[in-house]
């Protein structure tokens, strides 16, 4: 990949010179693909800015957004959390980073954190539903594109430094991180750090239920929560140089993590004798990413040329160290070793802009080689090569009164990689998988003060390097799994149906969907153990998915200020065509939200209720509903003339609830946080 650095470095330098100065129309893009406003996009798409992520305090990316309708949480912890959108997870929800997808360990397990600094974000940006397939191949459920300012598009007018420093009861943690950006000599220069330091996380008394099984039987009393804790460091460097031409830049970005593993079902509770020996399990995770991006303005049929390099080194390891203060001389784990994923990946996209008169058009080319490997002791999937090719149209246009959007792409997909059996050596296998995927939405007034939008799509999803490959202990979901390459690819049909409504102030959404997936891959536990967990396989069947996602609000003049109140409700079914539930669905919730703003005062109360979920698959149990009660308060002060430093108080889970996410591999021995009490403050100068 080399080349194509050097390649580009040499195409940013003669760029200024080459192109004739032209004034362009500045826009607001808030997606990968898509230019304009987001309020004339008819897809789904939620745009959640940094101040509505932080001002309840910053966890990891699921839970972030998990107060969306349609979004929830598949947490590992407070250090892990991977979204769901509309019941599906894993490789159907593709997480991006300004518009191209994070390539980290974090698809290879449900304990590995997705590797992004929350800390540095504009925005994060939420497609549901198969209309994503303008940003990613296979995101059936949809995608979550976390966007910064790393590389700036912009002139930045002013130097600026932004500090901000959060701490949380629960945990013991802090935070602290600090942003500079300003302009020198014509290039804009972006500087960030972040250290988050948080311990063991409180739960509520009798929160952890382990399985009946030797050593451990129901409730367990414990205030907090072993090996939840969790250490970041990241830091990003950007510089960018912009014109009448276009902009291009280049970034660096460097992570690294250590978060304590809260369960991995070992069955290593006693020594001999009998003495209860604790022991701690945790990971170490680093990254690194090289990103070089630009837009190149033209002057003919192709408007533009936008261009993105990405090279990504993700290393994740897992091991046992004991406690201090326990006798020597226990061999047992000292033959174990770590075991390290790793993912390496680099990656190539352009986007040529041929809007003319007929509307907004794109074409999209996209090319991605990954290496992965899961070596030591617990090493249950071979390395794999995936290569991955595409080419997508995309079209915004009107027809009468008719609002259109239209996506089309074709992928072409090699999976490379290799299933060792239990004797003999390792059978190595070259897959090849061809997926035709489109998306076309109608949006139109009915009425002055009604509108509606109808999804129609097709989306084809290749089998994942895990779902091929996996043959092995997992530990961290308790099953010997075991991939199967006979897999085909998942075809999923779709319809959405929303209804927007404005009645004197009343602001009402109803939207239905349903998902028909032929060659749903999901896993199977089977009745028989080996190493002394389940044997699942993956395996696949036809399923549906449908839903509803419905909200009202409405605001009000109160006293100096304004309240606004809105009410929402999100629910979604999984069932195998032959009637039998899909594991880990997400059980129905209402969300109630209460914000009143007055000048530099913003308090926000927000009450969900999470029903229980008795729609539960064969082995799978019945998880009790909770009620989370949150809440907080900011406020801002001038110091130089503007709105320079806030400070804010924050408090979660107030009523001290047991909750379960049902979605979770280990619901029952990780539940979520106890109460928490925090402080946040920002400044800018």
């Amino acid at each position: 990949m080399k080349f194509i650095y050097i390649f580009f470095t040499a195409l940013f330098a003669v760029s200024n010179f080459l192109l004739a100065q032209e004034d362009t129309e500045e826009l607001i893009v808030t997606s990968a693909f898509i230019t304009g406003d987001a309020s004339s996009i008819n897809n789904p798409i939620h745009i959640v800015g940094y101040t509505e992520v932080s001002e309840r305090g910053i966890s990891n990316l699921g839970e972030s957004i998990d107060s969306l309708l349609g979004v929830s949480n598949q947490d590992f912890g407070a250090s892990v959390g991977q979204p769901i959108i509309r019941g599906m997870a894993g490789n159907r929800v593709k997480v991006l980073n300004n518009g191209l997808v994070v390539r980290d360990v974090a698809y290879m397990g449900a304990d590995h954190p997705i590797e992004i600094d929350l800390y540095a974000i504009e925005q994060i940006e939420i497609v549901k539903g198969p209309s994503s397939i303008l940003y990613s191949n296979g995101a059936i459920g949809g995608i979550v594109n976390v966007v910064d300012k790393t590389i700036a598009k912009e002139d930045i007018i002013e130097t600026s430094i932004n500090v901000g420093f959060e701490s949380q009861s629960v945990n013991d943690g802090d935070n602290f991180n600090i942003n500079l950006s300003g302009n020198v000599s014509g290039f804009n220069i972006f500087l960030s750090h972040l250290d988050k330091n948080l311990d063991n996380f409180d739960i509520p008394d009798h929160a952890i239920i382990h399985e009946e099984e030797e050593g451990h039987e129901g409730e367990e009393e414990k205030t907090f929560l072993s090996n939840s804790d969790s250490k970041l460091a990241a830091s990003r460097a950007g510089i960018s140089r912009t014109g009448d031409w276009g902009y291009y830049g280049i970034s660096f970005i460097n992570s690294d993590q250590l978060n304590g593993v809260p369960f991995h079902g070992e069955e290593h509770g006693e020594e001999e004798g009998g003495e209860h020996k604790e022991e701690r399990i945790f990971a170490t995770t680093n990254s690194s990413v090289i990103n070089i991006e630009g837009e190149q303005l033209l002057d003919g049929p192709i408007n533009g040329i936008t261009y993105f390099v990405r090279e990504t080194d993700s290393v994740l390891t897992e091991q046992h160290a004991e406690e201090e203060g326990h006798e020597e001389g226990h061999e047992e784990h000292e033959e174990e070793g770590p075991t390290t994923f790793t993912n390496n990946a680099e990656e190539v996209q352009l986007i040529f802009d041929i809007t003319n008169e007929t509307g907004e058009q794109k074409v999209v080319f996209n090319h991605a080689d990954q290496e992965s490997s899961v070596i030591g002791s617990e090493a249950f999937m071979q390395p794999t090569d995936s290569t991955e090719t595409t080419i997508g149209y995309y079209l915004d246009t009107s027809l009468n009164e008719i609002d259109l959007d239209f996506g089309i792409r074709f992928d072409e997909i090699n999976r490379k990689g290799s299933i060792k059996p239990a004797t003999g050596n390792a059978v190595a296998h070259d897959l090849d998988f061809d997926g035709l995927s489109y998306s076309a939405s109608f949006g139109t007034s009915l009425t002055d003060n009604v509108s509606v939008v109808l999804g129609l799509s097709a989306v084809e999803r290749a089998p994942s390097p895990t779902e091929l490959f996996m043959n092995g202990k997992h530990l961290v979901i308790q099953r010997y799994e075991i991939g199967s390459v006979a897999l085909e690819t998942e075809e999923s049909q779709n319809i959405d149906l929303q209804f927007n409504f404005d009645f004197d102030g009343f602001e009402i959404s109803a939207l239905f969907f349903k998902n028909d997936i032929d060659n749903y891959i999901y896993l199977l536990d089977t009745a028989t153990k080996k190493e002394k967990v389940l044997i699942a396989n993956h395996s696949q069947r036809d399923a549906e998915f449908e839903g509803y996602e419905l909200s009202i609000g409405s605001s009000f003049d109160l006293y100096q200020g304004e309240l606004s109140v809105s009410l929402g409700t999100d629910s979604v079914e999984g069932k195998f065509t032959d009637g039998t539930f899909i594991p880990r669905i997400t059980p129905s919730r209402f969300i109630y939200s209460f914000e009143y703003a007055q000048d530099d005062l913003l308090i926000d109360v927000s009450y969900t209720d999470v029903d229980s979920q008795s729609d539960v698959a064969s082995g799978e149990s019945v998880t009790n509903g909770f009620e989370l009660l949150d809440l907080s308060v900011s406020k801002s002060f001038d110091l130089y003339g503007e709105e320079d430093l806030t400070l804010g108080i924050f408090g979660t889970n107030l009523l001290d609830e047991i909750a379960r996410n049902h979605n979770s591999y280990v619901k029952n021995e990780v539940p979520l946080a106890g109460r928490s009490i925090g402080l946040r403050f920002n400044l800018s100068l």
